[in-house]
């Protein structure tokens, strides 16, 4: 009897062939770009289509046989919509774009492209991304009947047709372009590593690291978070990943629930701004903002690690405050097993390295994922076998769904706005409401990011805001990296921003605490997170975008700044803060965060009064307290 678990051997011949093929076309590029991206996306919906169900079968009951045959009959349909792009690209390319009649042949697989489009992110991300989708599209079709101030251009159905399906602004855009080539690349850097185990050196050194350090767990999710976040590139996963052996651990040591899940999910977020590799969506910015993937790298640097320098203390301060304890001893691996095994990290040395040399980022990707196989052979804790191998090309497929389903999606909102010119509406809305105040322009565009962030992967987010918000900082005086980090960064801390906070979520899930509480604790955690766009807004010397003199001053300022402002949010600095103390140290972080000289020396002012009280004053230690009772 045909059933969906039946199927996952077909499925798991055609992601074998997914990769291969997307290994030979970025190696060897015979193919024209059209031709690649509607491969790219018919391989991701026939396997999606073959491997997730529309619906959770109730009550345990086997699936629908009907429901498994019309997937098949989309299987197929996937396959025609990418077959007639193929064998009829001479034909799109010549046509005069908006001018010539549409086949009916292409008019019918035009809507059906989209509608299975909409089928597949749904069945991936949920509903949010969909619903923005279908309600851009919808202004696309009955725009022409809204007030005169957001009344579209008259657009008729065969213009919209041809824009999601047979022109590089849709379906087909920028989004699917990044996706095929150069995040999957990283994917499958990152599904190798998983394979060959060489992943288990970042939780080894990290529990080397923070083996003397009071509430080490923590700090070890900070760690190992942070470095396997930056190949996952999704923050979900990445607390799944990693959260499975740090919460567990961190509740053993004695931290709440509520905050071991949100530690791990603020962490895990972080991973998708920490060079070198960073999330999916830092591809697409490279490529919306014109600028070389090294150069997004660069600028991300200084504000990565304020996001885990801030996160670190915030930590700290509560493992001091809470007296917690020490990592188990029998978890921390010796000096010598680490510094054996640290050439499991030579593979992240070739992709850097071929990076600074001014390779392309395809190239680089592959290569270090060629590395991976060959180092592997070293030792056998590592080395690749038949089926390890084809599971790594499997794995390359299956984690390269969401992305590319979200990608397509979101190509058309991307098309809308192009088509519609809708986006120069909302930039002049949203510049008439904050009018010449760029302060007001930046709370404007992080509302807007949260808000369509939320439910939504980041990747996805960021297009839409990025192509909305980034015109309108980018007319109000900012550089283009600046106005696309900034949109960057709100689309990724949207997984943590309550109500609809994901990756808080799923730490809850393994922590088994409230879901709401932990995203709150979240937010709370990654305050600074919320700060720093505004801080590269004012200072783009912390985007490395400026003398030499100018970064320095910014980074050793930032840095004193985020640690009193998460001191001041933890009551926590030499001793529990009054509350007086704790106005103080957020006010004077805040202000050192800032750019200027004036509130450089106002919050070193105000920092040095609480250090200089609490040195002074006779209240006493609540440990040492503790210590003398016991």
């Amino acid at each position: 009897m045909l059933t969906r678990q039946s199927l996952k051997p077909v499925a798991a011949a055609v992601a074998i062939v997914f990769t291969l093929f997307q290994i030979w076309f970025t190696s060897f590029g015979v193919l024209e770009g059209t031709q690649m991206r509607a491969d790219f996306v018919a391989f991701v919906m026939v396997l999606i289509f073959l491997l997730k169900p529309p619906y959770t079968p109730k009550d345990g009951r086997s699936e629908n046989l009907l429901v498994i045959l019309c997937d098949l009959c989309c299987c197929v349909l996937a396959i025609a919509i990418a077959a007639y792009i193929m064998l009829h690209t001479d034909e799109i390319m010549e046509r005069m774009r908006y001018v010539d009649d549409i086949p009916e042949t292409a008019r019918w697989l035009g809507i059906l492209a989209v509608v299975l489009t909409l089928e597949v992110t749904r069945r991936m991300t949920g509903w949010p991304l969909v619903i923005i989708s279908l309600v851009f599209l919808a202004y696309a079709v009955w725009g022409d009947m809204l007030p005169s101030a957001l009344k579209r251009m008259d657009i008729s159905t065969d213009m919209i047709v041809e824009c999601m399906y047979l022109s590089n602004e849709g379906l087909y855009g920028i989004p699917t372009s990044v996706a095929c080539g150069t995040i999957f690349g990283f994917i499958m850097f990152g599904a190798f590593l998983e394979k060959s185990n060489m992943t288990n050196i970042f939780m080894d050194i990290a529990c080397l690291v923070t083996r003397k350090s009071r509430g080490g767990p923590a700090k070890v999710a900070i760690f190992a978070s942070g470095m396997f976040g930056t190949f996952s590139g999704s923050a979900v996963a990445n607390v799944y990943g990693t959260g499975i052996f740090t919460i567990p651990l961190m509740k053993k040591v004695g931290y709440k629930p509520t905050f071991a899940g949100a530690v791990e999910a603020v962490a895990s977020t972080g991973g998708q701004i920490m060079p070198p590799i960073m999330g999916a969506a830092a591809f697409i910015l490279a490529d919306l903002a014109n600028v070389p993937y090294l150069t997004v790298a660069k600028s991300a640097l200084l504000p990565a690690i304020l996001y885990y320098v801030s996160l670190w203390f915030m930590i700290h301060f509560e493992a001091v405050k809470s007296n917690l304890g020490f990592i188990d001893p029998e978890l921390v691996p010796t000096r010598e097993r680490v510094f054996r095994r640290l050439y499991y990290l030579l593979p992240i040395v070739v992709l850097i390295t071929l990076m600074c040399m001014g390779r392309s980022v395809s190239f680089c990707a592959n290569a270090a994922t060629l590395s991976i196989p060959i180092i592997a052979l070293f030792s056998s804790e590592t080395r690749f076998t038949f089926k390890s191998f084809t599971q790594a090309l499997v794995l390359s497929a299956d984690n390269a769904l969401m992305i590319g389903a979200c990608c397509a999606c979101a190509g058309i909102i991307i098309g809308v706005i192009s088509l519609t010119g809708v986006g120069f509406k909302l930039m002049a809305a949203i510049t008439d409401l904050a009018g010449n105040n760029l302060f007001i322009l930046c709370v404007c565009l992080m509302v807007i990011c949260i808000i369509l962030g939320m439910g939504v992967p980041t990747a996805p987010a960021y297009i839409i805001v990025a192509a909305l918000g980034a015109p309108a900082l980018i007319k109000a005086g900012c550089l283009a990296i600046v106005a696309h980090m900034f949109c960057f960064y709100y689309a990724i801390i949207s997984v943590v921003t309550p109500p609809v906070c994901q990756a808080a979520f799923a730490g809850a899930a393994i922590a088994k605490a409230n879901a709401m509480k932990t995203g709150f604790v979240a937010a709370k955690l990654a305050v600074v997170a919320f700060v720093i766009p505004f801080m590269f807004v004012y200072a783009p010397a912390l985007l490395a975008q400026g003398t030499a003199m100018e970064i320095t001053v910014a980074v050793i300022t930032s840095i004193i700044g985020v640690v009193a402002l998460a001191a001041g949010m933890q009551g926590w600095l030499l001793k529990k803060t009054s509350l007086g103390e704790r106005l103080c140290l957020i006010i004077g972080g805040l202000c050192m965060i800032l750019p200027g000289l004036s509130t450089d020396m106002a919050g070193i002012g105000l920092c040095l009064l609480v250090l200089l009280v609490q040195k002074l004053s006779g209240r006493p230690n609540l440990h040492l307290k503790e210590q003398e009772n016991a």
